[in-house]
């Protein structure tokens, strides 16, 4: 894989990364003075039995504003790339419509959902609504060759991933951070490709810098949260890039039907967001308990329970990531080197982290009754 070695685009993102962090700490503060009644988040959830269930690990509300500067910044970076010295002219149309597209409709559905507390298919039209414009804009997974099937399993990849992000809001600097470890990871991956000039790396960039600014205020004890606004704006952001970076990777040209290896990476990256939805969505499903109700049962929650501190649980989700991110560029930089013990490298890393995520998860469960 080839890299862009010069030093020009290094300098103008580390500067651009600086003042979109700058910027995005800025707007945050300047929503929490001047916004005091809008974009709060209630604490409970009714459940549609005449129940309400305690859906935020804080007790006080606060304001959900984070998905407001991840929009701006995103926006600043699309129509900074016009204004790079090294930017690559051969702009894909239908690729940036369709991330123009799902990403709006994916902040609009959740700032919608922040400010009106709307039923879950609701979320769920929105989210499936943002999978059928990148499918029908030519963005979609090839894991088996047959279109039909590419697209449901794209479908089920972009709803996927905006729930798991949405549903890893549930701590404070929990979503945020991993959100942030991935994202710099697409960017390192962008490095290796030799996609550092193009436009998706001062995206990511912004919309980093937009995370990292977040995490002023959203740290513990934070005064913010993302609101679904964020969450679903980052799920359809991240959901695309992985489709774009990610899936790819470990499918060679010449490969018919499904390929094995090729679901390492993403369940790599995203571990986080997919043990965490997956434990969450079989436990309910256990209990008889809708998936979609939201409540204190997330393994960040079990994590508490088990001993450690909310700021303890946000650091082991920081670091987890960091590592995530590191196995999964050691596979991207050394996968032709040896396209066989890396894959199976990567997939024990999960499956230890899956198991001992299940076995902190079972003995949190036991402690909290």
């Amino acid at each position: 894989m080839q890299s862009d070695l010069t030093p020009l685009p290094f300098l103008v993102y580390g500067a651009y990364g600086i003042i979109a962090t700058a910027f995005a700490a800025i707007v945050n503060y300047l929503l929490l003075r001047s916004i005091k009644n809008i974009g709060i988040k209630s604490n409970l959830s009714h459940n549609g039995n005449g129940h309400a269930n305690l859906v935020r690990w804080a007790s006080q509300t606060k304001p959900t504003l984070g998905g407001f500067s991840f929009f701006i910044l995103f926006l600043l970076s699309v129509s900074s790339y016009y204004l790079l010295p090294f930017k690559n002219n051969a702009l894909p149309v239908r690729e940036l419509f369709a991330l123009l597209g799902s990403v709006s409709i994916g902040f609009v559905v959740g700032l919608v959902d922040d400010s009106f507390h709307m039923p879950p298919m609701f979320k769920f039209a929105g989210q499936l609504l943002c999978s059928l414009l990148m499918i029908s804009m030519g963005v979609y997974i090839n894991v088996s060759g047959v279109w039909g099937i590419d697209a449901l399993f794209t479908a089920f990849w972009v709803v996927g991933i905006m729930n798991a992000i949405n549903m890893l809001d549930n701590m404070d600097g929990i979503a945020a951070t991993v959100a942030a470890g991935i994202l710099a990871c697409a960017i390192v991956i962008l490095y290796l490709q030799g996609n550092f000039t193009g436009f998706y790396a001062i995206v990511f960039v912004g919309v980093l810098a937009a995370l990292l600014g977040f995490l002023f205020f959203n740290w513990y004890p934070s005064k913010m949260y993302m609101g679904d606004s964020g969450s679903q704006f980052l799920g359809a952001l991240l959901a695309f890039a992985g489709i774009l970076l990610v899936w790819p990777q470990y499918r060679p040209a010449n490969v018919a039907g499904f390929y094995l290896p090729q679901f390492v990476l993403p369940a790599v990256i995203f571990a986080l967001p997919i043990i965490d939805t997956t434990t969450v969505f079989v436990y309910r499903l256990a209990r008889k308990q809708s998936p979609f109700t939201g409540g204190r049962d997330h393994t960040t929650h079990h994590l508490v329970y088990f001993g450690l501190t909310d700021k303890a649980v946000a650091g082991l989700a920081a670091i987890v990531s960091a590592l995530s991110a590191a196995v999964t560029v050691a596979m991207v930089k050394r996968y032709e080197e040896n396209p066989y013990s890396f894959p199976l490298v990567a997939a024990l890393y999960w499956l230890v982290l899956f198991v001992t995520i299940q076995y902190l998860y079972r003995i949190g469960k036991k402690k909290h009754g």
